[in-house]
């Protein structure tokens, strides 16, 4: 019996031409951030959260700058402070469960109508009591993120009085938060967690799931697993391109230039819809950064400037906030020039930092299927087959509004038409260098049609990037003869 499919759909085949069309995109990423300093935190674990800005991010997941204990705020400062996004975030972290076994206490004098409780970066504010006081009548409570205070203020004059106050709260315990935790599970009823929680992203924020990271885990192999897993063919539809990172400690192991490529194969880090970078960088700030993390800032920046279409790689883009490479403390002091990075790294669909055209800059700009010497150039370049999810993704996002109309010839003529004039338009700009679009009856059984089941073939080719450019310099006394003698 053949599918039953109701809706718009896009398949795409990676082994040669691709069923596609166009899309929005959006940068998720898993992992955890402090909610217990926002009033409601608890609302947000393990529920996609979209953020156009750091305020906005500050007010509902809140930041620190303790990016090992809340892995998404380093994408928060990373994009934010870049000026680019929206981000959709889906935190891990529950303030019920990683709850620590002590909270904490403190007795405080009120001074002007206000208490600060110091060293409060642990406290569930949600979790907050005064003896004798209530939240609301009698005072209003914030975190303060820069002095990782929680500050009471009276709600009236005099609320709070002036004599000592007994105050007591609950504390999170981030490292209570686990690999499973962050994998996630689902019931396949709608109810997603962790990971599975990409499934939800649609319908609660209105863009396509496009790029997926999961920066401090996703060099964890169970999870990058389990990424891979869900990155294709969310909802049934969706796409999505992830970037990942190889770690710079296996264990008790360190990973090294030389041992990250078989790092990589044995761990399977190697599909076709991800980049994976290899090491860390170290900030002029003084954060230890993840590439991945600073290449999707880069490529954010770039799709606002093309209209939203992945066809330039963040590789060989500036990146101004690194000082160095970083492969742990004990790694302090070398100098990475980009013939390692090539050789050691590049060659093998490894992406990384260098130090090129006078600046730091993302270095690396292919699929992690990849390394010099294989068979097919769809995987060379990672913007091939951002473009193809891209247009696929778009296709069903605007196409859907088509179902469950009535098809006429000259409905299918129009669609191919639209898509036709939409292909045309990428040719023109450089993103495609060609692309048609068909509905070959020959190909469609007539018990397809009368189902209903239209299919839409799309041939496109991205443009290709310039891998290397090299200038061939010889001597030659052709000078002396016009410079002496003629």
């Amino acid at each position: 019996m053949s599918e039953y499919k109701h809706g718009a759909y896009g398949n795409v085949n990676t082994a040669g031409n691709r069923e596609a069309a166009q899309g929005r995109n959006g940068f998720v990423y898993v992992g955890t951030a402090p909610v217990h300093t926002t009033a409601g935190g608890a609302a947000r674990v393990n529920a996609p959260v979209t953020c156009a800005n750091m305020a906005e991010a500050k007010r509902l997941l809140g930041y620190s700058d303790d990016w090992a204990a809340y892995t998404l705020c380093e994408a928060m400062h990373a994009h934010f402070e870049s000026g680019v996004g929206p981000l959709v975030f889906i935190n891990v972290l529950d303030p019920v469960a990683h709850k620590a076994t002590a909270g904490g206490t403190a007795t405080i004098t009120p001074a002007n109508g206000r208490a600060v409780i110091l060293s409060a970066d642990k406290a569930i504010i949600d979790s907050v009591e005064v003896d004798g006081k209530e939240l609301g009548a009698d005072y209003t409570l914030q975190y303060d993120g820069a002095r990782g205070a929680m500050i009471l203020t009276e709600a009236k004059p005099g609320a709070l009085g002036v004599a000592a106050l007994d105050i007591t709260w609950d504390e999170v315990d981030p490292s209570k938060v686990t690999n499973a935790d962050v994998i996630g599970a689902t019931d396949g009823a709608g109810l997603n967690t962790g990971l599975y929680a990409i499934k939800n992203v649609y319908q609660e924020s209105g863009l396509f799931p496009s790029f997926l990271l999961a920066p401090g885990f996703s060099s964890v192999k169970a999870v990058h697993d389990v990424m891979a897993l869900e990155s294709l063919n969310i909802n049934g539809h969706w796409d999505a391109y992830m970037l990942c990172d190889l770690p710079i400690q296996d264990q008790a192991t360190a990973v090294t230039l030389d041992t990250a490529e078989m790092w990589k194969r044995t761990n399977g880090y190697k599909n076709e819809n991800e980049t994976v970078y290899f090491p860390m960088a170290k900030g002029q700030d003084g954060h230890i950064y993840h590439i991945s993390v600073l290449a999707a800032a880069n490529l954010q920046k770039l799709l606002i400037a093309q209209d939203g279409f992945p066809y330039k790689t963040a590789s060989n883009t500036e990146c101004p906030v690194i000082e160095n490479l970083y492969l742990g403390e004990g790694a302090l002091g070398r100098v990475y020039d980009d013939t390692l990075i090539n050789d050691k790294l590049n060659r093998y669909g490894i992406a990384s930092a260098a130090f090129v055209g006078g600046r730091w800059a993302i270095w690396g700009s292919s699929s992690a299927d990849w390394e010099h010497g294989s068979e097919g150039g769809v995987g060379l370049f990672e913007t091939n087959r951002m473009m193809l999810y891209h247009i696929s993704n778009e296709f069903q996002h605007r196409r859907a509004r088509n179902v469950d109309k009535p098809m006429t010839m000259n409905d299918i003529k129009m669609i191919c038409a639209e898509e036709q004039a939409r292909l045309d338009s990428l040719v023109k700009t450089g993103a495609l260098t060609y692309a048609t679009v068909r509905v070959n009856a020959d190909e469609i059984a007539k018990s397809d049609m009368v189902q209903g089941d239209y299919s839409f073939t799309f041939e496109v080719t991205v443009t290709p990037l310039a891998k290397s450019l090299t200038a061939v310099v010889s001597w030659t006394d052709k000078g002396y003869t016009t410079a002496y003698i003629g």
